[in-house]
């Protein structure tokens, strides 16, 4: 069995939030890498190599649905959340349709994410 651990990047705008889920991801055992954009999760994308993505739905710049949109272009396999505090059941059939592994809406469940 192998040592190393599910590498996921997280990318927010929000510093606090970014800590908060970097802290609770990385208690359940994943190597956590964080970006605060979208262009610098993607310079990130080479060096990290993430098994998982966890992105915030609005941004400055690129918001997570543009980076979801390009990350997928490139790697179909990367499972990609998208959390939101402004989300839509309508917002999340068509981010599930698209290809989107995950919706969750702000305030979110620990548990369930």
């Amino acid at each position: 069995m192998s040592s190393r651990r599910c590498r996921v990047l997280l990318v927010d705008d929000d510093p606090d939030l970014l800590r908060l889920l970097s802290l609770r991801i990385q208690s359940a055992g994943y190597e956590v890498h964080t970006a605060t954009s979208g262009g610098e999760a993607l310079s990130m994308m080479g060096v990290s190599r993430p098994q998982a993505m966890i992105t915030d739905l609005r941004m400055e710049g690129m918001d997570g649905m543009a980076l979801f949109q390009h990350i997928h272009s490139q790697d179909h396999a990367l499972p990609v959340i998208v959390l939101t505090a402004h989300g839509t059941i309508p917002d999340a059939v068509q981010a599930t349709q698209q290809g989107v592994f995950g919706y969750l809406t702000k305030p979110f469940d620990a548990s369930e994410l």
